[in-house]
C-alpha cells in the first residue's frame, strides 16, 4: 500500500456527493471447476496482481471494487461490507490477545 491515499468527495459519474475512494493493488483470482467454491470442485488456476479502485458512498449504500486492468467491478452493500470487516477485526483482535 505504498502511497495509499483516501480521497474525499471526488466527483463521479454516479453523482455521489459523499464518495470516498482510493487506488491500490489487489489480487485477481481465476477459478476452474463447478459448484459454489466447494473445495473438491473448484481450483485456483491463476492469480495476478492488479490495479484496483475502491469507492464507497453511504448515500448510495454501496462499496465498489473496480479491477482497472480488466475493467470489471463489483458493488456490495456498504452495511454488509462494514459488518464483515467489523467481525473480521473483532475475531482478529480476540485471537491476537490469546
Amino acid at each position: 500500500m505504498i502511497n495509499f491515499v483516501i480521497k474525499h468527495g471526488c466527483s463521479t459519474k454516479e453523482g455521489w456527493t459523499d464518495v470516498v475512494s482510493a487506488e491500490t493493488v489487489g489480487t485477481y483470482t481465476k477459478f476452474r471447476g463447478k459448484g459454489l467454491f466447494q473445495e473438491e470442485e473448484k481450483q485456483v488456476i491463476r492469480q495476478n496482481v492488479t490495479n484496483v479502485w475502491i469507492k464507497a458512498s453511504v448515500s448510495a449504500g454501496v462499496v465498489s471494487i473496480h479491477d482497472r486492468n480488466r475493467d470489471q467491478a463489483l458493488a456490495v452493500s456498504i452495511t454488509e461490507m462494514a459488518a464483515v470487516l467489523n467481525e473480521a477485526l473483532r475475531i482478529g483482535m480476540v485471537k491476537k490477545e490469546r
